[in-house]
């Protein structure tokens, strides 16, 4: 009776259940479910082609960087629209968060980085040494005295404002549901595609260009920067850096001997993207542990 009665007294007590493990951070997070992908990209899409090509008639042959400027920002606009439609105001935060410095993934990726900048580098040598093109000196100076206020500007309204929306919204969910060298390559022709209408404005760098060459080009930076993107563990402030030196580098080797997205540049810069997909066996820096968050 009393062994019946002790058992009794236990069993109207819950058993304590498991701690459960603390949710992941979502400034941090590399691995997302696709949700609002498609409403990202139809507002990024919208909003840049409409200043592009709006501006353009408005400006009627003037210089058209007023324009390109503004639309540069679509991608950094439909991902906080997007963020905030479903995530709310925390979401936004998670956002933005991103740019955070502290742990984020030591030299690694600013190592990734210099790989492709020597490659865009090594690509005016070959330019010059293979292809005979002529170095324009006093062009290669004024670009080199300008580069601190050329790096302010490209990391703030030339290229890297994209990153917020292209590595800190659109990839985590790309790597969803796309394995991440798929995931990156997918990204890298949308970037192309996005950047179309400068193709056709008087003024532009796109102008300049063949595009299927600019596409490829795309594709094996997006891979580069992809890399960079989850080797810092979901942080942009590095993919930023990296995109504004990959301009910097790419502004100086146009000034000194022209050939925008030409075959060197485009070939050198596969052989990085195709390196780094090899040696981390199609990872790009992707930890075995992300899965998306449904």
């Amino acid at each position: 009776m009393f062994l019946g009665m002790k058992n009794e007294h236990l069993s109207t007590h819950p058993r304590p259940s498991a701690p459960s493990a603390p949710a992941p951070d979502a400034a941090r997070t590399t691995v997302l479910a696709p949700r609002g992908l498609t409403a990202f990209l139809v507002i990024a899409f919208a909003f840049s082609w409409i200043a592009w090509w709006g501006g353009a008639l408005l400006l009627d042959g003037a210089n058209p960087m007023p324009a390109v400027l503004v639309g540069s920002f679509g991608p950094m606009v439909a991902a906080v629209l997007v963020t905030a439609a479903t995530g709310g105001r925390s979401g936004v935060g998670a956002l933005f968060r991103r740019y955070a410095p502290l742990r984020r993934g030591g030299i690694t990726p600013y190592a990734i980085a210099v790989l492709v900048v020597l490659a865009i580098a090594a690509s005016g040598v070959v330019a010059v040494r293979l292809q005979g093109a002529a170095v324009d000196g006093a062009a290669l100076d004024a670009a080199l005295m300008a580069i601190p206020v050329q790096f302010l500007l490209i990391a703030l309204v030339g290229g890297g404002n994209e990153e917020l929306g292209w590595r800190g919204f659109a990839l985590p969910r790309l790597q969803g549901s796309l394995p991440p060298l798929a995931a990156n390559a997918v990204l890298g022709a949308v970037w192309a595609v996005w950047h179309a209408p400068l193709f056709s404005m008087a003024g532009t760098l796109q102008a300049q260009m063949y595009f299927p060459a600019y596409a490829l080009l795309c594709v094996g930076l997006t891979v580069v920067l992809g890399h960079v993107f989850n080797s810092s563990r979901g942080g942009v402030l590095a993919p930023v850096i990296a995109h504004t030196a990959i301009n910097v580098v790419s502004g100086l080797k146009g000034a000194a001997v022209g050939d925008p997205a030409g075959a060197p540049e485009v070939a050198l810069v596969a052989l990085v993207a195709v390196f780094l997909a090899v040696v981390t066996r199609g990872r790009l820096g992707l930890r075995g542990t992300d899965a998306p968050r449904r």
